[in-house]
């Protein structure tokens, strides 16, 4: 039997449609189940998200008991005698320095946006964008100048928060963050006096993207400041026994 040049060419057609499909069913494969690894991967961080929100919650809440508690003994121990009353004014005063508990008193706030420039056609450039060492460098200004209690959008500043530029934004310890391109709000509370000549002194907030924001600074006499959701650690450092 005599085969036809014809019948080779749709052998040969046949055979490279059969490949292609077999090819694509393949690549389409290895899609979905790249897809699924994907989605499920994304799953799982999300849900482990949740619960280290919850687990964060629940200390909180923990912490807050406790120290209610604790200051209910205090306060016991501090009817015993002068003694006791000395030692809780020490605990309070401690407690405050380290934005454990509410405060509030006379001081400044500054509030810090973007200059309309920013916005314009050229905003994708983030040169001028603020990051962690102009917030460093109000927070030093504002302790130098007397501060005794700060906060960035009503985050408490600690003796450990660390502030540093992540990903977009400015991670204030893990408390939360401030993005370059939204309004930041400052307060400090201490000498009212002493802390706007330090903060508006000619040059002080002219430093690096600093001079691409505008700065409004507000002298008040009563200023509230909430204490930190940072969980404040002493795992290294010991007391020295004299």
């Amino acid at each position: 039997m005599k085969i036809s040049r014809s019948q080779i060419f749709v052998a040969i057609v046949c055979a490279l449609l059969g490949f292609l499909l077999a090819y694509q069913f393949k690549v389409l494969s290895n899609k979905n189940t790249a897809s699924n690894i994907s989605t499920y991967d994304k799953n799982d961080m999300i849900s482990e998200i949740e619960n280290l929100k919850k687990q964060k919650e629940e200390l909180v809440t923990t912490n807050s008991k406790v120290s209610d508690e604790l200051k209910k003994m205090e306060e016991t121990a501090a009817k015993d005698g002068d003694l006791g009353t000395d030692i809780k004014s020490q605990l309070d005063n401690a407690r405050m320095h380290l934005g454990v508990v509410d405060v509030k008193g006379p001081g400044i706030t500054l509030t810090i946006t973007p200059k309309t420039s920013l916005f314009t056609s050229n905003s994708s450039n983030n040169s001028g964008d603020l990051g962690e060492d102009e917030l460093v460098h109000i927070v030093n200004l504002l302790w130098f100048s007397g501060a005794e209690a700060i906060n960035i959008n009503d985050i408490r500043i600690t003796p450990q928060t660390g502030i540093k530029t992540a990903g977009n934004g400015v991670a204030l310890g893990s408390a939360g963050k401030v993005y370059p391109r939204d309004k930041i709000v400052i307060k400090a509370i201490g000498d009212k006096g002493r802390l706007n000549v330090g903060i508006s002194f000619p040059g002080s907030l002219d430093y690096k993207a600093l001079l691409y924001y505008n700065n409004e600074i507000k002298v008040e006499d009563d200023i509230v400041i909430g204490k930190t959701t940072q969980s404040l650690k002493s795992e290294f450092i010991k007391l020295v026994k004299e």
